[in-house]
């Protein structure tokens, strides 16, 4: 019949009791209705494939050789000139660059002195410090171990100084001392360009003892 309206009543199935939501629930959009601003605290993770870049690099590192393999030996066995916690011999001086005024002092008049020294077990191990007053220059510890009826000349080996500002140059010796040592002497002798500068510690030389057994020290003067 024309006009007539037609009314389609759907009706859902009941919900089960269990199943229905509480009137006090509040339903919230799994998707925010507007897009939020990228938070700049979080970091994005981009992968280097994805950029077009390799994943691994390889770098080769080339070791500057020494100009003496064996310096290498000499410095390990400084360890930073530490003495051992126990050493066998006394040193009958102290350290010439404790004093560094009278130190730089004595280097700039004599050419060569003594920087450091130390015990290591039955060996003895220090540095020498010299003017760099020309290119080619050797430095040798002479030692007796009796009162210079016979000596030994041990060369001492140059050590890479790029503090030092070109004035000076510094070189390093380490001496093992023999089986049944009981005191030695050294000095030090610097040759350059056909000259020869020492160092005897004032005429005095350089000495050590060895520890007495009972425990106390033998106190021996310079001569």
């Amino acid at each position: 019949m024309p006009g007539d309206f037609s009314m389609c009543l759907i009706l859902s199935p009941p919900t089960p009791h269990h199943l229905r939501l509480s009137t006090s629930a509040i339903l919230r959009p799994c998707l925010s209705p507007t897009p939020r601003p990228p938070d700049p605290r979080k970091k994005a993770v981009v992968f280097a494939d994805a950029l077009g870049l390799a994943l691994t690099s390889v770098r080769h590192f080339v070791r500057q050789p020494f100009e003496d393999d064996s310096l290498m030996l000499t410095l390990a066995s400084l360890r930073v000139l530490r003495p051992l916690s126990s050493p066998t011999y006394i040193l009958d001086f102290p350290p010439p660059a404790m004093d560094y005024l009278q130190f730089r002092t004595k280097l700039m008049d004599k050419f060569v002195s003594l920087e450091q020294c130390a015990v290591q077990g039955e060996a003895v191990a220090g540095t020498v410090r010299v003017r760099n007053i020309g290119f080619e220059k050797s430095v040798t510890l002479r030692v007796t171990f009796d009162n210079w009826q016979i000596y030994n000349d041990l060369p001492c080996c140059y050590m890479r100084d790029l503090h030092s500002g070109g004035e000076t140059d510094s070189f390093s010796f380490r001496l093992v001392l023999p089986l049944g040592t009981e005191q030695a002497e050294f000095c030090i002798r610097f040759w350059c360009e056909g000259k020869e500068y020492w160092d005897s510690n004032d005429g005095c030389n350089y000495s050590l003892h060895k520890k007495a057994e009972h425990g106390g020290f033998r106190q021996r003067p310079y001569w």
